[in-house]
């Protein structure tokens, strides 16, 4: 109804391009009176919607670049409508039991978690605007928390190392604790040299994939159609205001993965993953004369860096992520937070504790029974394991982590923690309680097809979800317990049952 705060996303004006982030299928669904419309295009690489609301009344558009089919169909359920969906791609995905065959470090993740461990002075090293030389690794904390972790049954996970001295570790964690380890990179943003007067340098020392991507300005930098240098995430100058660094051409990235994660893993050959920020998340054109790139050549070659990965052995995720380049990959951080719902810089703000507002909205949008509908799931469930984005940890609102594990059970999703050293200790109950429950559920039901999908009351308070027609999942979103079948759910719980 218009009714949004400034910060927070308006369904008022959406328009985007599919194959990214914000159009991770290549569908669009309108309801009306219980029934569902299907829009399905038969390739998304050259199109975008919009969605806007003048006078009441919204308007959906769909635009194609190229000729491409449409189809329509309206549909009595979600699900029969999220199966025809999947036929129309004619194509067999593979499944995340066939990925584990290939690799069986990929079990591990089944009713496991991703753990992001923060030194608490990241943020001063990587986005101040002054200079320091304190070492922001986390190193020894992260055996500590480990041990923790481990005692108190947190028996599946994957550590995230963001700075690289710290993959020293990654053997001990594998050999001591089970655990896995994945390593951050970046092979999109890349900042211009010459700025490094006005920027400091702490990220440069520190963070060495910042140091790795500066050897491709200018050559290797993504070009639009006239002739200008890309832009890309912007760092804090000396002076406290922000400046863009540039973007990596695709083709440049993939070459310079199949070149640098080899050297890696020589070094530290306890890495088991691989996972690469921003470069899953869209697709675009290069226009540079020196390695000019399609829409249609930027999905094989994102597909074959990760399969690149994949065949050094590793287990290749990436942010957010879309359905072109899902064979390529094991699993993404962000499918299972809506990009249009998350908290304002919640990229930036990884181990983020939120405050009273950021709450409200959160409630407002990402926990809206109302609003989340498990789309992708049912598509996809069965051939990608999405976790939430790390400034939508499943940590980061304590008042709000019966409804993060709600959502979790429901859709079928698995669990990431991103923090800071310093606050484990307030939130090691939390994490403990919120891990056994959803891997209670995720451990059976990680490889299985979304079969069902239900919302059981006018409300929508009451919702349920069958997974491979074997287990369902009740959840009670309401404050007071409900019945369903003559079975008891109580207030901010659900019921897990095998079939």
């Amino acid at each position: 109804d218009g009714d949004y705060e400034d910060g927070e996303f308006s369904f008022d004006s959406i328009s985007h391009h599919f194959c990214g982030r914000e159009g991770t299928m290549s569908m669009a669904v309108i309801e009306r009176d219980k029934r569902y419309l299907l829009i399905s295009l038969e390739n998304g690489v050259n199109s975008s919607y919009s969605l806007k609301k003048e006078n009441g009344v919204y308007s959906f558009s769909v635009y194609n670049q190229k000729p491409c089919r449409v189809f329509y169909k309206v549909f009595d359920n979600l699900i029969t409508l999220c199966k025809e969906y999947k036929s129309l791609k004619c194509k067999k995905f593979l499944t995340l039991s066939e990925k584990a065959e290939q690799n069986a470090e990929i079990k591990k993740l089944f009713g496991g978690a991703i753990f992001w461990i923060w030194n608490d002075n990241y943020d001063e090293i990587m986005y101040s605007d002054y200079d320091t030389d304190k070492n922001p690794q986390t190193g020894k904390k992260l055996i500590e928390i480990s041990s923790e972790l481990k005692q108190n049954g947190v028996d599946r996970a994957m550590l995230g190392i963001f700075f690289k001295n710290d993959g020293e570790y990654a053997e001990k964690l594998y050999k001591d604790f089970g655990y896995i380890c994945t390593q951050y990179d970046n092979y999109s943003d890349c900042l211009n040299p010459e700025r490094l007067s006005i920027i400091p340098n702490n990220r440069v020392k520190n963070c060495d994939y910042t140091e790795r991507r500066m050897k491709d300005y200018p050559d290797g930098i993504s070009m639009d159609e006239n002739g200008n240098l890309r832009g890309a995430w912007a760092l804090k100058g000396f002076d406290g205001k922000m400046y863009s660094q540039n973007r990596v051409c695709p083709y440049i990235g993939m070459e310079r993965m199949r070149e640098e994660v080899p050297e890696v893993l020589k070094k530290y050959p306890y890495y088991k993953g691989r996972f690469v920020d921003v470069y899953g998340g869209s697709i675009e054109e290069c226009f540079n004369p020196k390695h000019p790139v399609t829409l249609e050549e930027c999905v094989k070659v994102k597909k074959q860096a990760f399969e690149n990965l994949e065949q050094m052995g590793l287990i290749a995720g990436t942010e957010d992520g879309f359905e072109d380049i899902i064979d390529s990959l094991v699993y993404t951080e962000g499918l299972h937070s809506p990009v249009y719902f998350r908290n304002k810089d919640s990229g930036r703000r990884h181990a983020n504790m939120y405050n009273e507002k950021e709450r409200k909205y959160i409630e407002k949008q990402m926990l809206s029974p109302k609003l989340r509908v498990p789309l992708w799931q049912m598509v996809y469930h069965e051939n990608l394991l999405s976790f939430p984005y790390w400034g939508d940890s499943t940590d980061d609102s304590v008042e709000q982590i019966k409804d993060k594990i709600l959502f979790a059970c429901l859709f079928g999703c698995p669990p990431l923690y991103s923090f800071s050293v310093s606050d484990f200790e307030k939130l090691k109950q939390i994490i403990i309680l919120s891990y056994k429950k959803i891997s209670k559920v995720n451990r059976k039901t990680a490889t299985e097809p979304l079969t069902d999908y239900r919302v059981l009351n006018d409300d929508f308070t009451l919702q349920q979800t069958v997974f491979g027609n074997k287990y369902s999942v009740t959840a009670n979103f309401s404050d007071t317990e409900q019945y369903y079948n003559g079975e008891k759910i109580p207030p901010k719980d659900f019921v897990f049952k095998t079939l």
